[in-house]
């Protein structure tokens, strides 16, 4: 289920853009997997924002609260969302790049074009949903988002997940967890240390480091290491 906000003051726009979204999910998908949310506003829209969508379609040109601004309210808390500028005059999108904007639609929106922008937004969406990790730990539950791990150690067939929340220490497997993150952008660097792509800020030689932490990378991972991260950055 894909969650999209359509945020123009224009009924008439917010209208032809549900159905270009409808007509594409119905040649797609099925006509299923979509929910759509639409305001027209952007004060209504970041007054209690949560990052509950997948992908938000932003029009530029709107009172009150234009679409840059409301853009960049939404990425103090949410750097993830795909945003995609509606705009009439393209020179205006030049500056999606402040808030990291995924691409710009020109109005009047043709649906050749449109479909393009979206299977480009699913993809992207899909690959950055959080995962949600469960571990127990003693008689505690504990929950957490993929995005939230730095990295996970293993020690002594204990694993250690160090999260920007603390670090969790959990019986198990780092080949387990390997796997069950699948292609969500971590990496081995090498045996014992399974990373987040998205926290490393350097590799200099055989050190990466993730956040605040050196690591070591391992000789025979470090080609494998390099291509991932070289992937990844691309498709960000």
């Amino acid at each position: 289920m894909f969650s999209i906000a359509i945020v123009d003051d224009e009924k008439e726009e917010v209208e032809k853009l549900s159905e270009l979204i409808r007509r594409y999910f119905a040649e797609n998908d099925g006509g299923g997997g979509y929910s759509i949310s639409t305001f027209y506003d952007g004060i209504n829209f970041v007054k209690n924002y949560s990052q509950a969508y997948d992908i938000i379609f932003l029009d530029i040109d709107m009172k009150h609260l234009n679409g840059l601004k409301t853009a960049k309210v939404i990425r103090r808390t949410d750097d993830r969302t795909a945003i995609i500028f509606v705009t009439k005059m393209a020179r205006y999108a030049i500056n999606g790049y402040e808030v990291n904007a995924l691409d710009f639609i020109v109005k009047p929106v043709d649906y050749f074009s449109f479909s393009l922008k979206m299977k480009k937004a699913i993809n992207y969406a899909s690959l950055n949903r959080d995962k949600k990790i469960f571990l127990r730990n003693g008689d505690i539950d504990v929950v957490l988002n993929a995005s939230d791990i730095l990295y996970i150690e293993v020690l002594n067939h204990y694993l250690i997940y160090h999260t920007t929340k603390g670090d969790f220490k959990i019986w198990g497997a780092l080949h387990d967890i390997a796997e069950k993150l699948g292609e969500t952008g971590f990496a081995l660097c090498n045996r014992c240390y399974l990373v987040n792509l998205s926290y490393v800020t350097s590799v200099v030689k055989n050190i990466v480091t993730v956040g605040e932490h050196e690591l070591t990378i391992s000789r025979y991972k470090r080609k494998e290491f390099l291509e991932k991260l070289a992937a990844f950055l691309g498709e960000r």
